[in-house]
């Protein structure tokens, strides 16, 4: 590898390390359960799709598989974050929602991801965060396309 590939491979590894081990300390701080950042990440689908959320919905939104998240349902209910309500009109739906619990620990998160990036950017100027949002922007389309083609 060139000095640029060494130096991009080492940054890149350390930087994704990095922001999971901050957003975990910071979980643990700010909700004060016992809280993964798949759960948090979770419970943040979960809510997008209000209270409308289905274990097919979640898997899809998330890609992961329907077994996986039938697991993390079950765990996360028995944390009390989520509860399985079934639907009114069809016995074999059930939706999956935040409990008051779940709500609360949403709300943390989304103000622990908005005052992170509030935090990134002070760091730069315009012309910084221009360039920094291109670059990041190629980043994520290459890793998006390379996910695709592995599936």
């Amino acid at each position: 590898m060139s000095d640029f590939e060494d130096s991009l491979n080492e940054l890149l590894v350390d930087t994704f390390d990095t922001i999971l081990k901050y957003e975990a300390a910071s979980l643990k701080t700010i909700a004060g359960v016992s809280l993964t950042i798949g759960e948090a990440h979770m419970i943040e689908r979960i809510a997008q799709l209000n209270d409308e959320a289905t274990v097919s919905q979640i898997a899809a939104q998330m890609q992961l598989t329907m077994p996986t998240i039938t697991i993390a349902v079950k765990k996360m209910e028995s944390k009390g974050y989520v509860v399985k309500v079934p639907h009114a009109g069809d016995g074999r739906r059930t939706y999956v929602r935040l409990t008051d619990l779940g709500v609360r620990i949403n709300r943390l998160h989304t103000t622990f991801h908005q005052r992170m990036v509030r935090n990134i950017s002070d760091q730069f100027s315009d012309g910084e965060k221009d360039i920094l949002l291109r670059a990041i922007t190629n980043l994520n389309e290459f890793f998006r396309q390379k996910t695709r083609t592995a599936e």
